[in-house]
C-alpha cells in the first residue's frame, strides 16, 4: 500500500513538472513570437524610411541636372525703384553661374558644394556619369576640376562624403544598424562601407562607435 502512494505521489510530480515546463516553453515561445514581430515592424519602417530617401534623391538627381545654376541675389535691404523693399512674391533678379567659364579650382569648389549641400552622395549610383548628367559637362572636365582643382579623384570626394555622413549618423542616431548606417550614407554593400571605413579611419565601424 505504501508502495502504491510513493509511486502515485512520484507520478503526480512528474505530471506537475511537465506542466511547469510546458507552461514556461509557452511563455518562452510567446516572449520569442513578440520580439520577432517588433524587429519585423522595425525592419519594414526602416525599409520604408529608405525607400522614401531613395526616391527622394531620385527626384533630386532627375531634377537638378543643368549647366547653369540660378542663384537668388535679393537680400533684406534690397529695394525697388521707388526705394522701397520689394514686395514678397515679387520675382528677384538672378544671376546664372556659367559653369565653362570656371577654372578648375573654381569648378571643383562648385560641384563639390552642391554634392554636399544636396547630398547627392547619399544616392548609390551616384557617380562620374551621374555627375556628368548632373551639371552638363563631360567627364574630362569634371575630374580635371577634381584632380587639379581638389587634389583628389572623385570616387575619392564622394567616399569621403559618404563616410563622413555615416561618422554623423553612428553619433546623432545609435540606435542604427551597421548596415542600416551605410545604405543611409549610400553604400550598396555593408562590405564595402567595412572596408572604406577602416581604409580611412584605421578601424572599424563598431570601435569608432564604442
Amino acid at each position: 500500500m505504501e508502495e502504491m502512494t510513493v509511486i502515485n505521489i512520484v507520478i503526480v510530480a512528474v505530471l506537475v513538472t511537465a506542466v511547469a515546463v510546458y507552461l514556461f516553453m509557452r511563455r518562452q515561445k510567446d516572449a520569442v513570437q513578440d520580439e520577432m514581430n517588433r524587429l519585423t515592424l522595425r525592419l519594414t519602417e526602416m525599409e520604408l524610411k529608405m525607400e522614401a530617401e531613395r526616391t527622394i534623391n531620385n527626384m533630386l538627381l532627375a531634377s537638378t541636372g543643368s549647366s547653369a545654376v540660378v542663384a537668388g541675389v535679393a537680400t533684406m535691404g534690397e529695394t525697388g525703384s521707388a526705394g522701397e523693399p520689394i514686395a514678397a512674391g515679387k520675382e528677384r533678379k538672378a544671376a546664372a553661374v556659367d559653369l565653362s567659364a570656371m577654372d578648375d579650382k573654381e569648378l571643383f569648389e562648385h560641384i563639390s558644394r552642391v554634392i554636399r549641400d544636396e547630398e547627392l552622395f547619399r544616392w548609390p549610383d551616384f557617380n562620374r556619369a551621374a555627375a556628368m548628367e548632373q551639371f552638363s559637362l563631360s567627364a574630362a572636365r569634371i575630374g580635371g576640376a577634381f584632380m587639379r582643382g581638389g587634389g583628389m579623384g572623385m570616387p575619392e570626394f564622394v567616399r569621403n562624403c559618404r563616410l563622413d555622413y555615416a561618422c554623423r549618423l553612428m553619433v546623432e542616431q545609435p540606435e542604427l544598424s551597421f548596415t542600416e548606417v551605410g545604405e543611409a550614407s549610400g553604400y550598396q554593400r555593408t562590405t564595402t562601407f567595412y572596408h572604406d571605413f577602416k581604409a580611412r579611419f584605421g578601424m572599424p565601424p563598431a570601435e569608432y562607435r564604442a
